[in-house]
Order: C-alpha cells, then sequence, then structure tokens
C-alpha cells in the first residue's frame, strides 16, 4: 500500500509534457534564408547604401496572400486595408501590421477598388455602385448610385443632376446638391464642411470651382486656373492646396478659401506633407531640397536639414514616410531622417514597428512585404540624383543608302502570329514561335535555326508554355523558354528539342541562363535551378520589392551568379549550393546587374557603372556619367543623346528682293526720312533634333570608340556575342537596322526592315561576323 501510494505521488509530481507548439501558417512568407555573403573583398559606390532590414512573414487562415495589393492606413491604427487579387478574384482584408496578422478576408463585397478608409469603414466602389464594410469584416451598406469622391468620412455619389454625400459609416444620406449648371456633379473632386455641401469640382474649362450655397441653390463662389488637378487637400484651414500638372511640371497650388486667390504656389514640386511639429505648416520637397513653408505659400521658406526627397508614402503621428530615390525611402520623425530603408513600392503604410509596403503595379506576382523598422540611422543622408546622361562632342557620321532585305530561309506554317522572343545560343538562333492570338491553355512553339549550316534544325510545338512567350534563355545543354499567362511557366528542352523538365509560379519577370544554371524572376524572387533537371539551387529576393539584380556567367566552364544582396555583389560559384567567391560592399543601390564576357556590368542607380572581372571579383570604373549602359559581347558600351541633327539639305536663305529702276522724275527728298537698317536679321531656325551618341568602352574600361548617328527615337541594340558588329533597330514602328562596326563605331550598311520583322542579331560563325533578323509570317531567318 505505502509502495502504490508512493508511485501515486511520484505520478503527481512528474511534469507535463509541453503542448505542441502552434503550427504557424503563412500567408506571406517571411524572406528566403540569407546566403552567405563572405568577407568584403573590395567596394563600389559614391553614395550611401540604405540600411538593411528584416523581412517578416504575414500569418493568417487564407490559402495565398493577395496579389497586385494597394494598401490603405486605418487611421488611429497599426492595421491596415489591403485590397488586391486572391486567385483572379478582388478581396480585402485587415491586417494587423506589427502582429503581422490577417484578421479577416472578404471577396464578395468589393468587386472593384478600395476608395477610402475610415476609423470606422471601408468604402469600395465597382461597375455595381458603392459598398462598405466594416473594420470587422461585415457588410455595413451597400448603394447602386456610382461612386464619384470621398472626403475624410464623407462619400459623394452620382444622382439626377445631382451629388449625394452620404456618411461613410453608415451609409446614410447627410446632404443632396443641385449642381450649377456650368459644372457637373462627375467633376467634383472634394466635399467639405458637416454636412458636405461646400464642394469643389473642375469646370468645362479645366478650371477648380469652388461650390456654396447661395440665394435660389448651389452656386459658384469662384473659380481658379490651377492646371489639371491631380490631387487636393480641401478642408483644412483657410488655404485650399492643389497638386496640378502643369507645363513646368507638378505644382503646388495654394488659393485661399473665401476669396479664390492663388496665395502662391510652388513649380517643380516634389511632394509635401504636414509639418513633423505638429504646427499646420508644410514641409515641400523641390529639386533644391525640403523647405518649411506656411500652408498659405505665402512665405519664402525655411531650408530644413533634410536631403532631396520626394513624395509621401506614409504617415503617421510625427513619423513620415518619404521617397528618397526609386528604390529607397527615408522614414523621418521630429528628430530628422530615422531610417533609410530600400523600398521601391508605390504605397505603404507605418505600424509602431513595422512598414506595411505594396505596390498595384508592376509584377502580376508582387504581394504586400513586412518590414521591421531597423535601429535608428546615425549618419547623415546624402542623396544623389541620377544625373541625365552626359554626351561628350563626338562626330556626326554619314549613314550608308537603306537597302532591302533578301528572302531568308523560312520555316513553313510556323510564327503565323508572330516571333516574340529570341535567343543566341553559339551558332544557333532560338525563336519562339506564336501561331495564334495568345491563350492562356495553349501552347507555342520554340524553334532553332543553325547559322552555320542555314537551315531549321527541329521545331517543338509545345516548347514554350500556354500564354505569351517573353523570353529564351541558352545554359549549356538546355534552352529554357519563359511564357505569362494566367501564371508563369518555364520549359525547358535539350538542344536537340527533348523536352527536359517544366516550372510553374504565380508570375514571370524574365529567365537568365549560363553554364549550368538556369534563373527565373519571379516578382522580387529569383529562382535558381539546375540546368539539367530543374531542381532548386537557391532562392534570392531582391532588397527593395523590385526585380531581383542578378546574372548567371558561364566562365571558361564554371557558373557563376552574380547577384545585388544586403548592400553587397556577391559572386557565387553555383553547383550544389551557391558559395560566395567574393563580396563587393556597395555605397549606394544597385539598378541592374548585366552579363559581360568573363564578368558582370554592374549599375548603380545614381548612374554610375563599374565592370566587374567574375575570376578576380576585381571592379573598373566606367568613365561615363548616367549613360545608359549595357554589355554586349565583348564589350561595354555608353548610349546618350549626341550633338544636334543638321537638316539635310542645308536650307538656302531666299535673295533679298531687287530694288526696282527709277522711272522718270525722282521724288523729292524728304529731310525727316530714316533709311532702315542695312542688315535685317534672319529668323531663327527651328530647333534642331538630337542625334544618338553611342561609345564603346573595353573590358578594362578604357575608351575605343565614340560616335553621334543620326537615328529617329526609339532606338534599341540587338542582341550580339563575341566581336560582331553592332545592329541598332531604330524608329517609332522600329523598321530600320543599322550596322556598326565594333573597332571604329563606323556605320558599314543600312537596311529596311518589313512589318513582321522580330527581332535582329549579331554573333560570330566560323571566325565570320553575321548578322541578321528574325520574321514571323511564317517563321524566317534573313542574314544581311
Amino acid at each position: 500500500m505505502r509502495r502504490l501510494l508512493w508511485l501515486l505521488a511520484l505520478c503527481a509530481c512528474a511534469p507535463e509534457e509541453p503542448a505542441p507548439a502552434k503550427q504557424r501558417h503563412w500567408v506571406v512568407p517571411p524572406g528566403p534564408a540569407a546566403w552567405p555573403l563572405g568577407e568584403v573583398t573590395g567596394r563600389i559606390g559614391r553614395g550611401q547604401a540604405p540600411q538593411p532590414v528584416v523581412r517578416e512573414g504575414i500569418e493568417g487562415a487564407f490559402a495565398s496572400a493577395l496579389l497586385s495589393p494597394t494598401a490603405w492606413a486605418v487611421p488611429g491604427a497599426s492595421t491596415a486595408v489591403v485590397y488586391g487579387s486572391d486567385r483572379g478574384k478582388p478581396a480585402v482584408e485587415l491586417l494587423d501590421i506589427d502582429r503581422g496578422v490577417i484578421a479577416w478576408r472578404d471577396g464578395a463585397t468589393c468587386a472593384g477598388p478600395v476608395v477610402g478608409v475610415t476609423d470606422a469603414a471601408i468604402v469600395c466602389s465597382d461597375v455595381k455602385g458603392t459598398h462598405a464594410l466594416g473594420l470587422d469584416g461585415k457588410p455595413r451598406w451597400s448603394h447602386e448610385a456610382s461612386f464619384i469622391a470621398m472626403t475624410e468620412d464623407r462619400v459623394v455619389e452620382a444622382g439626377a443632376d445631382e451629388a449625394v454625400i452620404s456618411d461613410a459609416g453608415t451609409g446614410d444620406e447627410i446632404a443632396r446638391v443641385k449642381m450649377p449648371a456650368t459644372v457637373s456633379a462627375t467633376a467634383i473632386v472634394a466635399s467639405c464642411g458637416d454636412a458636405g455641401r461646400e464642394l469643389f469640382a473642375v469646370g468645362p474649362d479645366g478650371k477648380l470651382a469652388h461650390i456654396v450655397e447661395g440665394q435660389g441653390g448651389p452656386k459658384v463662389a469662384w473659380a481658379a486656373p490651377v492646371g489639371t488637378v491631380v490631387g487636393i487637400d480641401a478642408c483644412t484651414g483657410t488655404s485650399v492646396l492643389v497638386t496640378a500638372s502643369t507645363d513646368a511640371g507638378t505644382t503646388l497650388v495654394a488659393i485661399d478659401r473665401a476669396k479664390g486667390t492663388i496665395t502662391g504656389r510652388v513649380d517643380g514640386v516634389r511632394g509635401y506633407w504636414a509639418a513633423r511639429d505638429g504646427t499646420d505648416r508644410l514641409e515641400v520637397a523641390t529639386p533644391a531640397g525640403v523647405l518649411l513653408r506656411a500652408r498659405s505659400l505665402d512665405d519664402a521658406g525655411v531650408p530644413l536639414p533634410l536631403p532631396v526627397l520626394g513624395e509621401l508614402l506614409a504617415r503617421r503621428g510625427d513619423r513620415r514616410l518619404v521617397r528618397a530615390t526609386p528604390s529607397t525611402a527615408a522614414l523621418l520623425d521630429r528628430n530628422g531622417v530615422r531610417a533609410y530603408l530600400p523600398i521601391s513600392e508605390l504605397g505603404a503604410v507605418l505600424g509602431d514597428d513595422h512598414v506595411l509596403a505594396a505596390s498595384w503595379l508592376g509584377s502580376q506576382g508582387l504581394t504586400a512585404r513586412r518590414l521591421r523598422i531597423p535601429p535608428r540611422y546615425r549618419r547623415t543622408l546624402r542623396v544623389v540624383p541620377k544625373s541625365s546622361p552626359v554626351g561628350v562632342p563626338a562626330e556626326l557620321r554619314d549613314l550608308p543608302a537603306p537597302g532591302e532585305l533578301t528572302a531568308g530561309v523560312a520555316k513553313p506554317n510556323a510564327a503565323m502570329q508572330s516571333a516574340p522572343a529570341m535567343a543566341l545560343g553559339g551558332e544557333d538562333v532560338y525563336v519562339a514561335a506564336l501561331d495564334a492570338d495568345p491563350d492562356d491553355n495553349r501552347p507555342s512553339g520554340l524553334a532553332r535555326f543553325d547559322l552555320h549550316t542555314k537551315t531549321w534544325r527541329w521545331l517543338r510545338a509545345d516548347g514554350c508554355g500556354p500564354g505569351t512567350p517573353i523570353a529564351i534563355a541558352v545554359a549549356r545543354d538546355v534552352v529554357a523558354c519563359a511564357a505569362r499567362g494566367k501564371g508563369g511557366t518555364v520549359r525547358a528542352s535539350s538542344r536537340d528539342g527533348t523536352p527536359r523538365w517544366e516550372w510553374h509560379g504565380d508570375a514571370i519577370e524574365d529567365v537568365r541562363a549560363a553554364g549550368d544554371v538556369i534563373a527565373i524572376a519571379d516578382a522580387d524572387r529569383l529562382h535558381v535551378l539546375a540546368a539539367a533537371d530543374g531542381h532548386v539551387l537557391a532562392e534570392l529576393a531582391s532588397d527593395d520589392g523590385g526585380p531581383a539584380r542578378a546574372a548567371v556567367l558561364d566562365v571558361g566552364g564554371m557558373t557563376m551568379v552574380v547577384s545585388a544582396e544586403r548592400g553587397r555583389v556577391v559572386g557565387h560559384l553555383a553547383h550544389i549550393e551557391l558559395t560566395p567567391a567574393w563580396s563587393l560592399e556597395v555605397a549606394g543601390v544597385v539598378a541592374q546587374i548585366l552579363p559581360s564576357e568573363g564578368g558582370a556590368l554592374v549599375v548603380l542607380e545614381d548612374g554610375d557603372a563599374y565592370r566587374i572581372d567574375a575570376r578576380t571579383g576585381v571592379a573598373t570604373a566606367l568613365p561615363g556619367l548616367g549613360l545608359v549602359w549595357r554589355a554586349p559581347g565583348n564589350l561595354v558600351t555608353g548610349e546618350a543623346a549626341g550633338g544636334p541633327i543638321p537638316p539635310s539639305p542645308l536650307p538656302t536663305p531666299a535673295p533679298p528682293p531687287r530694288p526696282k529702276a527709277p522711272v522718270g522724275k525722282p521724288p523729292p527728298v524728304d529731310p525727316n526720312f530714316t533709311p532702315p537698317p542695312i542688315a535685317t536679321p534672319w529668323p531663327p531656325p527651328p530647333p534642331m533634333p538630337d542625334s544618338w551618341q553611342l561609345t564603346l568602352y573595353e573590358l578594362t574600361g578604357g575608351l575605343r570608340a565614340r560616335n553621334d548617328y543620326a537615328l529617329p527615337p526609339p532606338i534599341a541594340l540587338s542582341q550580339r556575342s563575341g566581336d560582331a558588329p553592332f545592329v541598332v533597330v531604330s524608329g517609332a514602328a522600329a523598321r530600320e537596322a543599322l550596322v556598326i562596326d565594333p573597332r571604329r563605331g563606323d556605320p558599314l550598311r543600312r537596311v529596311h526592315l518589313p512589318d513582321e520583322a522580330a527581332s535582329a542579331f549579331s554573333t560570330i560563325v566560323d571566325g565570320a561576323p553575321v548578322t541578321g533578323v528574325v520574321l514571323a509570317k511564317p517563321l524566317r531567318v534573313v542574314l544581311f
């Protein structure tokens, strides 16, 4: 009995096994696992890199994230309303930014975008009318009337020749305004006052009209010319602020609410926001810096110790998230720059400790990113804006007379719609053949043309996936075709056309290949796959939410992936996994990484460019400012506007009129007569268009040639390999090709391209240069 009691006591004292941890379900997973960056072996750039941030996940009870999201801040809370596409259907969700949890998602109420959010309701609009959800996710109200505008908690909808103003929280009508005869209700841009009867609208003459109550009904109190209205802040204080598009660019205009007179304006404004000190003043971003201005803009302003900034992305309390460069944003507070963040998205919402960044334009696979705000930025932020391409005086080359193409080598009944993608692979040309309009359920073909034998080797009818082929990439033994339809597809084939493997994703932007690797760009991710069987070697992500900056290289049989990661440019050896071979610290922001023969070309956001030797990691700065940089074949090129193109032939001024011979007796001389000036000034000639300047650089950074060419825009360099000539396609319809010698930049020949021309190319075959073009309807290759 005593033993039994001892066993019972022992069982009672034994600690209970802990309950299994609740498994987290990521709707938006955290950023991919960080690959080792290796020790710093060098540095490039002359700017400042944004702070590294941690991309945290978003939890919820939903199978997938909303794509192409738009985020709205809920006033007074660290929550965001996100509108986007849920597997092809519109949906709205409420997200706690700091906790990273989706509270609810609604896919039935809003068939159109969210147009406004208050502390009580979410208002959306579609073809059926205007609708509202509560912050609990339950429908609040729905009107069949069309949405016009929303200001604070007032929703303006269209009535019968009138504007109906409703409360956003309840949907109850609070006013009904019969519009003056000269202003349409659909032109309303703001509603002010407790009843919302003070309206602002754009009149038929383009002026901003102020509509108030008067004897006999609403009337236009004043109308002010401001330009094309882009945004308006109408209901605060005695000044109405209007952001307008004018001949001077984007202009901020302040208008006296009572009189309608313009009290101040700022041309070339980059952005503005409420002052961080809590007063009613503004902080206005201009190309010269940020000024503290009165709301009426009738003062000179006080310069603030801030860099040149752009538009406001988000605000919360005394913090402002403001665009710094296309790929970065500065988080400001009362004390200055709080953080310098890698954010390229068009919109954002601030929480207490996190930022939710979202973009509704760009890749169809973009999701919202949740970023933890890093520690305070301790440096003085200096933003270097990208300069315009700086051309150097150069010779304007005479162009040869254009010729016509020959018949070429055809592949009957192929590419009867178009040939949308092409890639060079040694002595072969690979072409995507689309026989009908793109279809999300029908694949398209992939064909191989042998430049050595001038024959079509094969055509795989399903070599590209459903949708529209967008890119082809050639690895050592595999060629991959990327197609975009409802999602993204990459189909890989052997060099003999045999199917190898297939990849599927929500979206696809590009496919890149070299050696034994194929890399697939999907929104802000880069999937690095083994070319042989398609298994995943690594996954990389861009720091700022934009496309991943990376290039795949074949360096003497060694495959490398050069990528921008966490403020570095890293050269990875790609075998079983990615192993860093060298690592360069970047003082700035990487805009592009392009493959260059035996290395990579790294272009920074401020316009600087560096050529990196893949074997050693040694960087060479290229002598050019803000040029359009490319790395075709064995050279690096920089493009800019050249000198003016004179008219041909030059105009000959009209001869002066010959004086008439006197007839009879000459008239008497007037003593007060003033003779005309001896020389009459010629009228100034019309402005001459700019030429196109192409600068050729050696891989070591030395200048090889620089010339101007009288080519009409747009201008594009075609695919090139080795030391082949350059083929430049120009003109509005891309119907003219110019062949340029790669040694001195001499124009060699020019040809007209037919309407069915797809892509031009140049390469080396059996030691001789070959230039050609791919045509469709039917598929052909023509050499010239």
